[in-house]
C-alpha cells in the first residue's frame, strides 16, 4: 500500500543486439522508457569502472538519435486481409512471443500465398456484390409479374422510355391527382410497405418534362436488368438460375478458404504478435541513443522487477550487454521518476479515482488506501440501504465479469457492501424502515445526531489528512511547509485549537475563557505570515526568496484563505449527515404517494419506480458528493498529484493493463 520504490536503469550493447533488446524490454514489460539523447546530456550514466568502459566513454562522444524508416502498414494490410477472409478475432499470443528475428521469416510465408488469398478475396467479393444485385433484379421484375410483358421489349423501345418507379402512398395520391399534367402511361404494379410501385412509359421527347414532375414526387427508381429476355417468368428463372451458380461459385471459393484457414491461421496469429511487438520495439527504439557501434537505452524499472530483468539480459546475451541499475536520488537531474501504485485488493480499484485527480509525485505517500476507506465510509453513511446496496453490488459484479472496465466495477461493489453496512445500521432495505430493526440509529429520528456525527466524522478525516501532510512533509525535507505552512504543524494546530475552542464554547465547558483560543489562533497565523524567514534561518538558507513586499502581501491573502477554508471544510462534511437525511426523505415521498392510490399493485409499482429513481438519481449524486469531499476538503490538506504515471512499454498487462508507452 504505497509508491513502489524505482531505479533508473541503463543498457549498453552492440548496435547489431538492438532489434533483439528491445523485443526483450517490451516482452518483459517493466520498463518505463526515457530519452537515452536527453539522459546522457544530463551526465546520469553511471559508469563505475571507468578501464572496463573505455569504449563506452569513447562512444558518447559521437551520439546521435535513433531514425526509424520501417513502415509497416503494408504488413499489416496484409495481415488484416487474412483476418478478415479466414473470419478471425486477432489476439496476441505470448506463446509466439521470442527475442530472435523470426518476424521477417513468418511475414515471407505469409507474402507467399497472399497473392492468392487477395484474388480470392476478391472473386468473393465481386461475386457476392452479383448475388446482391441479382436479388435486386429479381425484385424489381417481379413487381410486372403479372403482365405479359417481354424484357427485352421494354428495355429496347426506340421512341419510348419504359421505367419502374417507386413512390410513397401519399406522393401516388398527389400524382393520381394530376395524371392529366403527366406527359407519360402510368399503370400501378403493387403496393407495399407505405409505398407504391409504379410502370411509366414516357415518348423520349417529353422525357425531361416527365422527369421533373417525378422528381418534384421524391420517387426511387427500380433498376432493370439488361443481360435477360423472354417474359418475366423466363427472366426470374434466369435470374435464380445465374444466382444460383454464383452462390455454388461462392461456396467452392469459402471452401477453399477454409483449408487455407486450417493451413495458416496459426501463421497468421503468429505474425500478428510478432508485428505488434516490432512495432512497440520499433517506437523503444525512437528513445535510443546510437554511438558509432553501440547502444544506449534509459528507463525506470520497480525495485522488485530489476532482477528479473537482470537475469532475462544474461540468460539471453551472457556478459555482452551491460546492465546498470542504479537508486533514484530525490535530487536527480532529468525525468522526474514515475509513479506505481502497489495496493491490495480491496483499495485498487480506487486507484482510478486517484489518478483522476493526478498521480501522486515518486515519494509522496499513496493516498490510495486513506482515500478508499473514507470514500466507502462517506458513500455509505449518506446512501445506507440494505437492497439498494444490494442492487449497486450486483451491478458492480456485473460491469466487473462481462466489461472491460474493472476498476469502475470493483468500485460499485465495495461501495454497494458499504451500502449495505449502513443499511444494516439504520434498518433500512429498499427504503422502508419498518421491516428490520436499527443496529445502531434511525437518520430521520436523529437528526441532531446526524449532523453532529457528520460534522465529527468530518474532523476526524481532516486530522488524519493533516497526519499524511506532516509525513509527506517530513519526506521531502519540506521544512517550511512541514513546520510553518497551513497544511503543517502551525496549520494543524491552528485547526485543533478552533475545533476544541470552538467544541468548548458550544458545551459551556471553556473554562479559561474564549481569549485564550483566538490569541494562540492569533499566534499561529502570525507564524504562518512569517513562515519563509523562519525556515531561512533554520535552514541556514536567504529570508526571502522573491521581495519581501510580494511575499507579505501573498501570505496575508493566505491568512484569509486559512480561516475561511478550515471553518468551510468542516463545515462542508454536514452534506454526509444532510444525505443521509434526505435518502429516508425521498422513500417516504415515494410511500406517501403509494399510499395515495387505491390500487395496491399501482402502489408497489410507484414503490419500484422510486428505488429504481433513488439508486440511480441520488446514488449518482451522493457518489459525486463523497468525490467532492475527498478532492476539495481532503486532498487540498495533504496530496499534489502532481507525479508522473508509471508507463512501461509493454504488449499486454502484467497488472497494470492499458499503461503503455505513449
Amino acid at each position: 500500500m504505497a509508491v513502489e520504490r524505482m531505479k533508473i536503469t541503463s543498457i549498453i550493447g552492440k548496435l547489431t543486439d538492438l532489434d533483439k533488446v528491445s523485443r526483450l524490454i517490451v516482452i518483459n514489460g517493466s520498463t518505463h522508457i526515457l530519452n537515452a539523447i536527453s539522459e546522457l546530456n544530463s551526465n546520469n550514466l553511471n559508469l563505475s569502472v571507468p578501464q572496463k568502459h573505455m569504449q563506452i566513454l569513447q562512444e558518447l562522444v559521437n551520439i546521435k538519435p535513433y531514425i526509424s524508416g520501417r513502415d509497416f502498414s503494408g504488413d499489416e494490410g496484409i495481415i488484416r486481409l487474412f483476418e478478415d477472409l479466414f473470419n478471425l478475432k486477432l489476439k496476441i499470443c505470448e506463446d509466439y512471443l521470442c527475442v530472435g528475428d523470426e518476424y521477417e521469416n513468418t511475414m515471407a510465408e505469409l507474402r507467399k500465398v497472399h497473392e492468392d488469398v487477395r484474388h480470392i478475396s476478391e472473386d468473393m467479393a465481386e461475386r457476392a456484390a452479383n448475388i446482391e444485385k441479382l436479388q435486386q433484379y429479381l425484385n424489381n421484375v417481379s413487381y410486372l409479374r403479372n403482365t405479359d410483358l417481354r424484357l427485352e421489349e421494354i428495355n429496347n423501345l426506340n421512341f419510348m422510355k419504359f421505367r419502374l418507379l417507386m413512390l410513397s402512398n401519399e406522393n401516388f395520391k398527389k400524382l393520381k391527382l394530376n395524371i392529366e399534367n403527366v406527359p407519360a402511361i402510368i399503370f400501378q404494379a403493387a403496393v407495399f410497405n407505405g409505398n407504391t410501385v409504379i410502370a411509366s412509359i414516357t415518348p423520349k421527347s417529353l422525357e425531361e418534362e416527365a422527369e421533373r414532375i417525378f422528381i418534384s414526387l421524391n420517387y426511387k427508381e427500380l433498376e432493370l436488368p439488361q443481360e435477360f429476355s423472354g417474359t418475366i417468368e423466363d427472366v426470374i428463372n434466369q435470374i435464380n438460375a445465374k444466382s444460383s451458380n454464383e452462390k455454388r461459385q461462392v461456396e467452392e471459393l469459402r471452401e477453399s478458404v477454409a483449408e487455407m484457414s486450417r493451413t495458416y491461421s496459426d501463421t497468421v496469429f503468429k505474425a500478428y504478435t510478432l508485428l505488434e511487438l516490432e512495432k512497440k520495439a520499433e517506437k523503444l527504439k525512437q528513445e535510443t541513443a546510437l554511438g558509432s557501434s553501440m547502444f544506449f537505452v534509459f528507463g525506470f524499472v520497480p525495485e522488485s522487477e530489476v532482477e528479473g530483468v537482470r537475469i532475462e539480459l544474461k540468460q539471453y546475451f551472457g556478459e555482452s550487454i551491460i546492465f546498470i541499475a542504479d537508486d533514484v536520488e530525490d535530487k536527480r537531474l532529468g525525468n522526474a521518476p514515475p509513479t506505481k501504485m502497489k495496493n491490495i485488493s480491496l483499495f485498487k480499484p480506487f486507484e482510478s479515482l486517484i489518478s483522476m485527480y493526478g498521480m501522486p509525485s515518486y515519494g509522496e505517500k499513496d493516498p490510495t488506501p486513506f482515500f478508499a476507506l473514507s470514500y466507502m465510509l462517506m458513500f455509505g453513511a449518506m446512501f445506507g440501504d440494505m437492497g439498494q446496496g444490494l442492487i449497486i453490488l450486483l451491478a458492480g459484479l456485473l460491469i466487473s465479469y462481462r466489461t472491460a472496465n474493472k476498476s469502475f466495477g470493483g468500485i460499485l461493489t465495495r461501495l454497494g457492501v458499504s451500502s449495505m453496512i449502513f443499511g444494516a445500521l439504520y434498518g433500512s432495505i429498499f427504503g422502508s424502515e419498518e421491516l428490520i430493526g436499527a443496529l445502531l440509529i434511525r437518520p430521520m429520528a436523529n437528526i441532531n445526531t446526524m449532523l453532529i456525527g457528520a460534522i465529527v466524522l468530518g474532523i476526524i478525516l481532516i486530522t488524519i489528512s493533516y497526519m499524511y501532510s506532516l509525513l509527506n512533509h517530513y519526506s521531502s525535507g519540506n521544512i517550511e511547509e512541514g513546520l510553518f505552512g497551513r497544511e503543517g504543524l502551525t496549520g494543524f494546530l491552528f485547526f485543533l485549537t478552533l475545533v476544541f475552542g470552538a467544541l468548548g464554547k458550544a458545551t459551556g465547558e471553556l473554562t479559561v475563557g474564549i481569549g485564550l483560543p483566538i490569541g494562540i489562533m492569533v499566534v499561529l497565523l502570525l507564524i504562518m505570515v512569517f513562515k519563509q524567514p523562519l525556515a531561512g534561518m533554520l535552514t541556514g538558507r536567504r529570508l526571502y526568496e522573491d521581495s519581501p513586499g510580494d511575499y507579505y502581501i501573498e501570505a496575508g491573502f493566505g491568512v484569509i484563505e486559512t480561516i475561511l477554508s478550515v471553518a468551510s471544510n468542516i463545515i462542508s462534511f454536514i452534506r454526509v449527515g444532510a444525505f443521509a437525511l434526505n435518502h429516508v426523505g425521498l422513500y417516504i415521498a415515494f410511500a406517501a404517494m403509494a399510499e395515495m392510490l387505491n390500487s395496491k399493485t399501482a402502489g408497489i409499482m410507484v414503490l419500484i419506480i422510486g428505488n429504481i429513481f433513488i439508486i440511480g438519481l441520488e446514488g449518482l449524486i451522493v457518489f459525486i458528493q463523497s468525490l467532492r469531499l475527498e478532492y476539495y476538503e481532503l486532498f487540498s490538506k495533504y496530496y499534489s498529484g502532481y507525479g508522473v504515471e508509471y508507463k512501461p512499454v509493454r504488449l499486454f498487462g502484467k497488472g497494470d493493463s492499458g499503461n503503455e508507452m505513449v
